[in-house]
């Protein structure tokens, strides 16, 4: 039935608050239709907002009496119901307005509102997303749609959340409201893109400048950019503003501890417990200085007062399982087995919980639960991942990627120009082939300055790889002036850190192997040690740790099988290529013979030696990774086995990697016609002639400048 126009002009009449011309057009109605349901219905919703409930309440009774399925009769009736307090059955009336009316926006807007008042996010987002569909120009189009999207971030769903703002966007004209701002920060934290992070947030100053949270997702993004310094100045007028509270010094004090002054973190989270002495975030925050120092006292005392006063404190039970191996209480357990059996927990809270639950049913020898869990934990983070149970990982991309680079390096392009400043040292390979060990062991020499895991080369090594893909560059040489953009790049992240007075400086990033083309253009002076490690320890490792999404290959044996072959390929050519300036260290050999090891090592680098390296665990130092605790210890070849007690479930493993043509006990790259042969290499043997260091058996970094969360090796 098509709506009087007198009518359809009161409802637009009332949506301007204009209620007595509103009136006078239903009463016109009226006139001529006594029995109008739609009329009586507004001239009872009019009465309601203009505060007479009960005058409108015996509107809307007559008009139900006239025709009880007219949709306009129970929306309004909802409005009434709500007014009175009645919230279930305002809601009944919203629902029994959509079913009379299927088609209408204010109906759907209407239940969805009811809906997530209470706490129905499903039903709310439904019915929000039914309203967009079913009005293509209403004036509250973009306000329902940015609402849609704060639900579908609240459900997890950040593609759909984003599908919402774009719809906003364009009913705004392009313009976004600052709520608008704060959802999509929420969905590039969701992502880990903090390039996008901060583009928003600085748009989102743009709109409300000086906003503090908008602030707090600059300082987020720069932070895990790598730009501390920059984040801390963005962030400390937010807590000049606040004053005293210990949230927001907690926050300071995390980019602190990310400047890696870790000093000044300490007394800031010091700070925040003089207002708040059971502050979970300040206490959490020395906890981990503790980790970083190797104290494990100090995370233990801290993550235990935590818990005191928060005994569900899921982080803290998590990290103290984590930096203990599992050596936790058993009322700790029981706060990782509740949160593992949760069905509201988010996957990123889910994933802690059942990681460190593996880690403390290893160490209770509860084998195959722990091997379970940590299975469990890996399927999670895909969830987290992606939003789905499958792998992010794809396996076509990286073997392409590596084919490319062999094509775009081979040998005959000119090293770059000598440059000065710090000379880098590059350690690469596998995450958990013992980058930490080698790393701290190497820079206990008093000419070397640890940096840990850079972030400035995988995001330079993007740009590049941006950049030959805009000019298609097949090889050469690189444009000096395109290296000298990227050289700054690396040495500004080292001024950031202090590093830039260092005569040479360690840099552990794993997936720089990668970039070793692009290196020698770089750095030309710079070594890259390519430490391998026995396949399978290596893939149980990251198997057992919680990698962040910029490691999309860590959650499956398979996926880690595949990205160890590809990387074995390709740091074979590398070596093979640029003999003077890759050298191969087995892990295995490092343990068992240290001294000898590093001596070669040292020599093949052009170094003097320096004893200091053989005690390098009695340093004080910080180390930012999963191994901050191992290394704190001299090498032992005790630990060089993990898999045997779980060789049941690992399966075929071995054969698999040897079919990618990767030798199985030592890593190194046997090529494909060798695979499979049931042949692997002496262990005294195995090293090219190329290499100094000796070699024996033994038992894509994100597209984002930075990455935040635990270093991996």
């Amino acid at each position: 039935m098509t709506l009087d126009p007198r009518l359809a002009q009161a409802r637009d009449l009332r949506l301007q608050d204009a209620f007595d011309q509103a009136r006078a057009l239903c009463h016109t109605v009226l006139e001529t239709r006594p029995d109008d349901a739609e009329a009586m219905g507004l001239l009872g919703i009019c009465d309601i907002e203009c505060g007479n409930v009960a005058g409108g309440r015996a509107w809307l009774d007559r008009a139900e009496a006239a025709d009880a399925d007219n949709a306009s009769v129970h929306l309004y009736r909802s409005i009434q119901l709500e007014a009175e307090g009645n919230a279930a059955a305002a809601l009944d009336a919203a629902r029994r307005a959509s079913e009379c009316d299927t088609g209408r926006f204010d109906i759907w807007g209407r239940l969805g509102d009811l809906a997530g008042i209470g706490g129905n996010l499903p039903l709310a987002a439904s019915c929000f997303s039914k309203a967009l569909k079913a009005e293509g120009k209403h004036p509250a189009r973009a306000s329902v749609a940015i609402r849609l999207a704060g639900l579908e971030m609240q459900l997890g769903r950040a593609d759909d959340a984003e599908a919402a703002l774009d719809i906003a966007q364009a009913a705004l004209g392009g313009g976004m409201p600052p709520e608008g701002y704060a959802i999509k920060a929420a969905i590039a934290r969701n992502r880990a893109d903090w390039s996008l992070l901060r583009e928003v947030a600085q748009a989102w100053l743009d709109v409300v400048p000086n906003d503090n949270d908008a602030r707090g997702a600059l300082a987020q993004a720069l932070s895990q950019l790598g730009y501390y310094r920059r984040a801390i100045e963005i962030f400390r007028p937010v807590v000049a503003e606040r004053g005293r509270d210990p949230g927001s010094l907690a926050a300071l004090g995390r980019l602190y501890l990310g400047a890696r002054d870790t000093e000044t973190a300490r007394q800031t989270f010091e700070a925040a417990l003089e207002i708040d002495p059971n502050s979970a975030d300040a206490l959490f925050g020395l906890a981990r200085i503790g980790n970083f120092a190797g104290r494990v006292e100090e995370v233990e005392t801290y993550c235990r007062r935590i818990l005191a006063a928060h005994p569900d404190h899921l982080d803290a039970c998590a990290f103290l399982a984590e930096t203990t191996g599992g050596r936790i209480e058993d009322s700790e357990l029981a706060v990782l087995e509740t949160a593992r059996d949760a069905t509201d927990l988010p996957a990123d809270r889910q994933s802690v919980s059942l990681f460190a639950l593996g880690d403390t049913y290893h160490r209770r020898k509860r084998r195959a639960d722990a091997f379970a869990t940590w299975e469990r934990a890996n399927k999670v983070k895909w969830l987290q991942h992606n939003g789905k149970l499958e792998s992010g990982y794809d396996r076509d991309a990286q073997h392409q990627r590596v084919d490319r680079l062999m094509g775009q390096f081979d040998g005959r392009e000119p090293a770059g120009i000598p440059v000065s400043g710090p000379v880098p040292i590059f350690i690469v390979g596998m995450p958990r082939s013992g980058t930490t060990l080698l790393e701290a062991a190497v820079s206990a020499h008093a000419d070397i300055e640890p940096s840990g895991e850079l972030p400035a080369l995988p995001y330079i090594f993007e740009q590049f790889e941006r950049w030959a893909a805009a000019n298609g560059w097949r090889g050469g040489p690189i444009p000096e002036g395109v290296l000298a953009e990227w050289r700054e790049i690396y040495f500004r992240q080292l001024r950031e850190y202090g590093l830039d007075g260092a005569k040479w400086v360690t840099d552990k990033q794993p997936s720089n192997f990668q970039a070793v083309g692009l290196i020698r253009q770089l750095f030309p002076q710079s070594p890259v040690i390519h430490i391998r490690r026995r396949p399978l320890e290596t893939a149980f490792s990251i198997f057992r740790r919680n990698f962040t999404r910029q490691w999309p290959f860590a959650h499956s044996l398979d996926d880690i099988r595949h990205y160890y072959a590809e990387q074995a390929r390709l740091c074979d050519y590398w070596q093979r290529t640029y003999p003077q300036t890759v050298t191969p260290v087995q892990y295995e050999t490092l343990v068992v013979e240290f001294e000898a090891t590093l001596r070669s090592l040292f020599d093949r680098m052009g170094l003097s030696w320096d004893d200091n390296c053989l005690e390098f665990y009695k340093l004080e130092r910080q180390i930012m990774t999963f191994s901050a605790m191992q290394v704190r210890r001299p090498p032992s070849a005790d630990h060089l086995d993990s898999t045997t007690p779980y060789l049941e479930w690992l399966g075929d493993f071995d054969e698999a990697i040897g079919a990618c043509g990767v030798d199985a006990k030592t890593g190194e790259w046997l090529g494909t016609d060798n695979a499979g042969d049931g042949a692997a290499p002496d262990v005294k043997t195995a090293a090219p002639e190329t290499a100094r260091v000796p070699v024996a058996s033994g038992g894509f970094w994100q597209r984002l400048f930075g990455g935040g969360g635990k270093s991996r090796s």
